[in-house]
């Protein structure tokens, strides 16, 4: 929003008559996550979590003596998937 819609926003809200408790039920819904930042903090937290299990994985090959892939053999996997 711009600095002045968020202005008459301002505005329109302060002409309202509201009682406290109405205050309240806006002042809450303002500080409610939105759907897009609930979304995004799921996604981070798959992201994060899928890290944590490959770094686990690594680590347990390495301890079981398996060759790891080079980056060139991952890049170019990631590419024959179609995700890079």
């Amino acid at each position: 929003m711009t600095t002045f819609a968020l202005n008459n926003l301002w505005t329109y809200i302060q002409g309202l008559t509201l009682a406290r408790a109405d205050r309240e039920w806006l002042a809450g819904k303002l500080m409610e996550p939105s759907a897009d930042e609930i979304e995004t903090k799921s996604q981070q937290e798959f992201v994060k979590d899928s890290l944590y299990r490959a770094l686990d994985e690594v680590k347990e090959a390495k301890r079981g003596g398996k060759q790891l892939m080079t980056e060139e053999e991952f890049f170019e996997r990631l590419k024959a998937d179609g995700i890079a």
